[in-house]
């Protein structure tokens, strides 16, 4: 029996017209999709009149849903994985069912879609022919700083990922490692009416951030450290 073929489909960071052609292609002609949040899925798939059985695949499931999955593929069905923004598997959920699905010879393609690390670091303002993806820290603040002190004299931009809610937290630890005079920009809510690019010193960062509280999503990219030793 041919085995069916999981599609890593990305979908838009925000604005809900950054989806290709092809990703709707995809989503409209496999047999079922697994997302990450059902509700978010939903209100995605009936933006562009799209049917289709839901799996959710999250932290809390995609253990246990990773096995029937792969045996559907195994028998021939074509599944789409997609999280609820950007591109599956890349500081979300699918790992693991990526991993097994390539383990048990399953064939595996990307329909490529908007990302919030390219997106910032286009907007940021730094050189970016090289830089250091570092994602999420520690929710917890000793070890979040202890992270921090290793990355201080990175001689590339170093990007950042965290909640919404712990913008301000996040920023004030990068001033305390990095120091007050350390450049970066903040990159939030990005592709929507509302997206908001700033740059300057750690510290304005964390004055302005301190006067407004407003959780958004957003990318933090710290300015490359002196070059001397």
């Amino acid at each position: 029996m041919k085995k069916g073929k999981l599609y890593i489909v990305g979908t838009p960071i925000g604005h809900p017209d950054d989806i290709s052609l092809r990703a709707i292609e995809v989503l409209k002609s496999v047999d079922y999709i697994a997302c990450e949040e059902r509700k978010v899925a939903m209100r995605l798939l009936s933006q562009h009149q799209i049917e289709k059985e839901l799996v959710e695949v999250n932290e809390h499931t995609e253990k246990e849903e990773t096995e029937q999955i792969v045996l559907d593929l195994a028998m021939g069905q074509n599944i789409a994985l997609i999280s609820d923004c950007g591109m599956p598997v890349f500081a979300d959920p699918g790992t693991h069912l990526l991993t097994e699905a390539i383990d048990t010879g399953i064939p595996v393609t990307a329909v490529p879609g908007p990302t919030s690390l390219t997106t910032a670091l286009a907007l940021s303002g730094f050189d970016s022919h090289r830089f250091y993806f570092y994602g999420f820290l520690s929710p917890k603040k000793e070890e979040r700083r202890a992270e921090l002190s290793q990355l201080r004299h990175f001689r590339d931009p170093v990007v950042f990922l965290d909640a919404p809610y712990r913008l301000l937290q996040v920023l004030e630890d990068l001033a305390a490692a990095f120091g007050n005079g350390r450049h970066a920009a903040v990159a939030s809510d990005l592709t929507l009416k509302h997206e908001d690019v700033r740059r300057g010193r750690l510290d304005t960062l964390v004055k302005h951030y301190q006067a407004d509280r407003r959780k958004r999503e957003f990318v933090i990219i710290v300015g490359p450290g002196s070059k001397k030793r």
